[in-house]
């Protein structure tokens, strides 16, 4: 008996083999989103390790060829220095945004095909967590370089934590290390950016793998209204190509295409330079979020700054409404489309985006309005009045949910009973 032969008999590797090597995997580019979101991770994960090299979280002042700055802002600029830590840092940034966007829209697909209903709420939940998470993982490595641009963006975002009634001040001092900001600031969101968020990261990840494993993916329309075939346990088989040899090759093709992906972008888009914006100081730049905060940003600067109410001797002003509340009715709203949908749901058929023309309407009607927020963080840019913000972003969601439900229901009657879509 050969080597290899007694580590299969002794660890069961054919039960292993058959069980997940086989395990199939759909062939359709909108699944490959999940994959990118996960490529993106590691790619993370491994620029950041290097960025950990070079990088010093300390506050404290350093003198630095006769010039006196704080140690984070040194390093940053030492790295920087580096062609290949340049590139790193900006690949690292890249892959931040990409994993954002993947993640947004590998969302955007099941819910357009419906594939968040029973039994697979709990992973619709979990992804919108995930993306929560990563959000906030960006946000914690939004200060480590440091620099006037950065702690301008920072203290934007500990006005916000203060803001929330009754518990803000305290949750903002013990989040921030104290007043905002403090020499112990840098550290702590160190330790978020590098610890806690790839911990949290890896367990949600893993556990919406598991799930997925499970629950098995959803089916293409070809299959729909066919009795499914089961296996020998009694189980179902589904469509799809086998993990290994096929979907892993693919799946290496798609890493090369994702790092390639981030290494362009790195090379003619570089980030926000360091050394250009210098180390904190009283003076405070103009600063936008990036894409996937600036709908947050235009809710606050729709909102009128006197604005406030008493509730239970807690003062609610415009921070509170345009960056907590707006937001959050938002975030509850996508979070309750499992519950809220009572269409019978079918456990291995996804349905086709037309197949629903109220939530198709739904979904672009909320599309358009995180886009309307969006333009209205560049209002002073574009020249628009607030009341004028307020009319397209309360109309133009209007419209195009009318636009659309009328639309995809006249498809719909003219093609007749639609057939389910592939998740």
């Amino acid at each position: 008996m050969g080597l290899a032969e007694w580590f299969v008999e002794r660890l069961a590797l054919d039960r292993f083999r058959a069980k997940y090597l086989g395990k199939p995997f759909p062939v359709h580019t909108t699944f490959f989103l999940g994959e990118i979101a996960l490529f993106c991770f590691a790619l993370l994960v491994v620029t950041g390790l290097y960025l950990a090299l070079f990088y010093e979280p300390s506050a404290e002042n350093v003198n630095v060829g006769g010039s006196v700055m704080p140690a984070a802002f040194a390093s940053t600029v030492l790295i920087d220095s580096h062609p290949f830590g340049l590139l790193m840092r900006r690949m690292h940034h890249w892959a931040a945004h990409l994993m954002i966007a993947a993640i947004v829209l590998h969302l955007l697909r099941v819910f357009f095909t419906a594939a968040y209903r029973k039994p697979r709420e709990l992973n619709w939940v979990l992804g919108l967590v995930l993306l929560a998470g990563t959000i906030m993982a960006s946000f914690a490595g939004y200060l480590l370089p440091y620099d006037q641009f950065s702690v301008t963006a920072t203290a934007i975002g500990y006005g916000i934590a203060r803001s929330v009634p009754w518990i803000g001040g305290a949750v903002a001092d013990v989040l921030f290390a104290g007043r905002f900001p403090s020499p112990s600031t840098v550290p702590r969101f160190f330790a978020y950016h590098v610890v806690y968020a790839p911990l949290i990261l890896s367990a949600l990840i893993g556990l919406h793998l598991l799930i997925v494993l499970k629950q098995k993916h959803t089916e293409p329309s070809s299959s729909a209204g066919h009795s499914a075939s089961a296996d020998a346990s009694g189980g179902r088989l589904i469509s799809g190509i086998p993990f290994w040899p096929q979907q892993s090759a693919l799946m290496a093709v798609l890493f090369l295409l994702v790092f390639a992906a981030a290494a362009a972008l790195s090379a003619f888009l570089p980030v926000h330079p360091s050394g250009y914006y210098g180390p904190p100081g009283p003076a405070t730049p103009e600063v936008k979020p990036d894409w996937y905060l600036l709908w947050v940003y235009g809710a606050l600067r729709l909102i009128p700054g006197d604005l406030s109410f008493r509730l239970f001797g807690a003062t609610i002003g415009s921070e509170a409404i345009g960056a907590m509340l707006v937001p959050g009715a938002i975030a509850l709203a996508i979070l309750l489309v499992p519950w809220l949908d009572r269409a019978p749901s079918s456990l291995y058929f996804a349905e086709h985006p037309l197949a629903s023309p109220a939530r198709l309407a739904m979904g672009l009607a909320g599309l358009t309005l995180f886009a309307a927020l969006s333009v209205a963080g560049f209002s002073d840019e574009l020249k628009l009045s607030v009341p004028v913000l307020w009319v397209v972003t309360l109309l133009s969601p209007l419209v195009v949910w009318w636009a659309t439900y009328s639309l995809a229901s006249r498809r719909r009657r003219a093609s007749g009973t639609l057939g389910l879509g592939r998740n």
